[in-house]
């Protein structure tokens, strides 16, 4: 097992001085940087062409915070106008300091839309990857109930002394099928409440317009595969606990890394079901119900009773709570205390698809729904996640519920959080629309991806391009226009993450196993370290930028994640479309959908 190791100061000597997006820049967009320079006084920056001749020119600003707090460093914002001229490799340089090279062109972002899907449909459960249709990423299905695995077509629940101190008096006799859906991240667990987030954004692309000549029918069947194995998990009767969906499922223990899935020796065990991930089927499973609707009728039927069924279920079973068992378990916990805004999220959905009038009571007396603009959902800058759900519910509900009594609220409540994240974008160097006072967190790239999110919704709200232009100025932030000078999509850019801990991906480990896929987003910076997982004590001391490791045994900054690659492919969907005119939104098609879903059954008792 032999790796580049990482270290920082060799990192920080042999990156340019100049950091920019690597991916590169719209026609007619400004061109960005960051110099990393402890002049007091501005400098002169060019734009210079393949050939070297200069194309345009600016004076670099100081940034008046020395050092900058994120990072640690002294460094100077460029902004250079866009030039007349486009196609082929450009570089900025500031006195002997030179960017690396970048693209100025349309269609930048359509290749990276289709790359972090595709890393998606590698981490398929169950699914065999053909050599010929993913070439160096070939593999058997994994977890299809092929021996050495265990799982997934026959899984039992959790039992023994373990499972009793973690879940006291649950019991659950048979064996389910779970088979199918995405590995969640490095390790070979499925997470309802991981994959039903991730789903949630992907479903979310089915509601933008496609670029230019192209169509969302690999996103569909991606959508699809997640949305059949989150119908898997929920529990038939006669159990007591019908219609809740079991919270998660992998081994008793970590399976080995480096580990093909097909090889995993590890006893495949379901945990206990949570009235979170309950309420996650009942939102996603909604939200399909409406996009596939016209493709597929009686599908979307399926999905909303399934739906209603959930939702039915954790009314019943309202605290059913996810405990946090430090990881000792073989995967990770999902913990969740407050399932409130997975309620909120659930209640939106079904009511978009709907309309009908409990689901809207639902929602308006939720005390999420409640906040208003000063409130914690529009006040919170450090990016939503698998258990912080009421944002997603708003951006839904400011999209596409304009038959809301409330929408104007909504509405102006998404602007407002927006032109928060605005103000804190333009208050740091380095573009990024994340610096919680607290630290970075364990996946902080994902944080910043699903603040980007909010940006999107918020320009295609109000056709604004302030929101379009910080989407592009974020994007870059994560390929390469950062303290490390590091594209954190793997394949993006000259200086790109290549050594991502996962199992299956894990040639720096094995050189008989494939590297990362190219569009595979690494965790990134992590300054807050956890008791249960190992923090490097390389990492201890630094400004949170810089607490970062491009290692295959850099669990907590290194890992990939389905929650990050799925806004990836939210927000480059959004890009490859192009700006949008205000309020041009996909609004449900209302007596199409009623007339194609069924009206609710009688209430199960």
């Amino acid at each position: 097992m032999v790796w580049c190791r990482w270290e920082l100061p060799a990192v920080m000597a042999d990156r340019p001085a100049v950091r920019v997006d690597q991916l590169g820049c719209l026609p007619g967009r400004p061109v960005r940087a960051t110099l990393v320079h402890p002049a007091p006084q501005p400098l002169t920056a060019s734009l210079l062409d393949r050939t070297g001749r200069t194309v345009g020119a600016a004076w670099s600003r100081p940034w008046p915070e020395r050092p900058d707090p994120t990072s640690g460093l002294v460094v100077h914002v460029v902004d250079l106008p866009g030039p007349t001229v486009t196609g082929g490799e450009f570089r900025v340089r500031v006195g002997d300091s030179t960017s690396h090279p970048f693209t100025i062109g349309e269609g930048l972002h359509q290749p990276l839309a289709r790359d972090a899907l595709h890393v998606l449909t590698l981490l398929r459960s169950g699914c065999a990857v053909s050599e010929g249709a993913h070439p160096g990423y070939g593999r058997p299905a994994g977890h299809l109930g092929v021996a050495p695995n265990t799982g997934d077509t026959a899984v039992p629940a959790w039992s023994g002394p373990d499972a009793d101190r973690l879940y006291p008096g649950w019991r659950c006799e048979g064996r389910f099928d779970v088979s199918g859906g995405w590995y969640d991240a490095g390790d070979y667990g499925k997470y309802a409440t991981s994959a039903g987030i991730a789903l949630w954004q992907l479903l979310g692309v089915l509601d933008l317009p496609p670029a230019p000549g192209t169509s969302h029918a690999a996103v569909r069947a991606e959508c699809r595969w997640a949305l059949d194995w989150l119908v898997r998990m929920q529990v038939p009767g006669p159990d007591p606990l019908k219609g809740t969906v079991f919270h998660r499922v992998h081994g008793t223990t970590w399976s080995p890394i480096p580990g093909w899935a097909h090889q995993d020796p590890t006893e495949r065990v379901l945990h206990r079901p949570s009235t979170a991930a309950t309420l996650h089927l009942a939102a996603t499973a909604a939200k399909g119900a409406r996009l596939f609707a016209a493709e597929d009728p009686p599908y979307a039927a399926h999905l909303l009773r399934v739906a209603r069924r959930a939702w039915d279920a954790a009314k019943r079973h309202p605290n059913l709570l996810a405990p946090d068992d430090h990881a000792r378990h073989g995967g990770g916990p999902y913990a969740d205390a407050d399932p409130s805004d997975d309620a909120y999220l659930a209640a939106a959905e079904l009511w978009l698809t709907t309309r009908e009038p409990a689901y809207q009571a639902a929602v308006t007396a939720s005390p999420w729904h409640r906040d208003d603009v000063l409130g914690p959902t529009l006040t919170d800058l450090d990016g939503f996640d698998a258990d912080r759900v009421a944002l997603p519910a708003r951006l839904d509900l400011a999209l596409l519920g304009a038959a809301l009594p409330d929408h104007h609220r909504v509405v102006e409540g998404v602007l407002a959080l927006a032109d928060r994240l605005l103000h804190l974008q333009a208050h740091q160097p380095w573009a990024q629309p994340y610096a919680p006072a607290a630290g970075w967190a364990w996946g902080s790239n994902g944080r910043v991806l699903n603040n980007l999110v909010v940006l999107v919704v918020a320009h295609r709200l109000s056709g604004d391009d302030r929101f379009f232009q910080a989407v592009l100025d974020g994007l870059g932030h994560l390929l390469g226009r950062n303290a490390l000078g590091q594209s954190y999509v793997v394949g993006y850019g000259t200086d790109t993450s290549r050594q991502l801990r996962a199992r299956q991906f894990a040639y720096p480990m094995d050189p008989d196993m494939p590297p990362a896929p190219p569009g595979a987003v690494a965790g990134g910076p992590n300054s807050q370290p956890s008791q249960d997982f190992p923090y490097d004590s390389r990492l201890t001391g630094l400004p949170p930028q810089l607490r970062y490791l491009d290692e295959p045994t850099s669990e907590v900054t290194n890992d990939l994640c389905i929650r990050w690659n799925a806004p990836l492919v939210f927000i480059a969907h959004h890009l490859s479309a192009g700006p949008s005119r205000p309020g041009q939104v996909t609004q449900p098609p209302g007596a199409h959908l009623h007339s194609v879903l069924p009206q609710p059954p009688p209430v199960e008792s």
